[in-house]
């Protein structure tokens, strides 16, 4: 039977708005585009739109994230301490140096085992993917073709949200990082805030990191 549910393309942004507001998950575009009856161009055009106009209004409280394939309302983080004061702080046990540097194994080699974690730290690590699960930073995706089945496990949307980026191709090279893990990035990222609650780019910090070697080249050469 033929959809025949039609919109105008001027009440297009209000209907993406309204259907990220309500869902509060991650919605991708295959999924708007079926909803609306609408074409997958029409609707990336209008989130690209939406994007700028909540990152532009200095007064919102609001921002549309993109997450690899789907997007998202979110509070903004510059509201967290008005967000604390009403629902209360969340209070998480911080995770350990060793549960970083797991993070860190999984964020780049992704996916893989327990064993390809284990072998590249040397150690167990069942309790720390365990503790990386439950914090939602870490997911299971899949199996891998092999005897016993071992599960796969990767990075989550979670984890992109809170670190700040689209997907995992922003973190930086290996080969251009001097930090040995996560914790490391993530004590960066939050330096280059200036100690604020804001929203930090892996762009942000790369620039940081570059003034930081140009800064210690000038002083080698006085």
């Amino acid at each position: 039977m033929a959809d025949d549910f039609k919109i105008t393309a001027q009440e297009l942004p209000a209907a993406v708005e309204a259907i990220l507001f309500a869902s509060g998950d991650p919605v991708n575009i295959e999924r708007l585009a079926e909803c609306l009856n609408t074409k997958k161009a029409a609707i990336a055009q209008v989130l690209d739109q939406l994007i700028e106009k909540y990152e532009q209004n200095p007064w919102g409280g609001l921002v549309i994230r993109k997450m690899e394939d789907s997007y998202c309302m979110m509070t903004k983080p510059t509201q967290k301490r008005i967000l604390d004061r009403m629902f209360g702080p969340k209070t998480q046990v911080p995770l350990s140096q060793a549960s970083y540097e797991t993070l860190a194994v999984i964020a780049y080699n992704q996916p893989c085992t327990r064993a390809q974690v284990e072998t590249v730290r040397g150690v167990s690590s069942d309790s720390i993917i365990s503790r990386l699960l439950d914090r939602g930073w870490i997911e299971e995706a899949g199996n891998l073709d092999a005897p016993g089945r071992p599960a796969l496990f990767r990075t989550s949307r979670q984890f992109l949200a809170e670190f700040g980026i689209e997907s995992v191709s922003e973190l930086p090279p290996m080969e251009l990082m001097s930090y040995q893990t996560i914790r490391d990035l993530e004590d960066s990222l939050r330096k280059a805030a200036g100690g604020e609650d804001k929203q930090i780019t892996i762009d942000s910090l790369l620039d940081k990191k570059e003034d930081a070697e140009q800064e210690g080249e000038t002083s080698g050469d006085n």
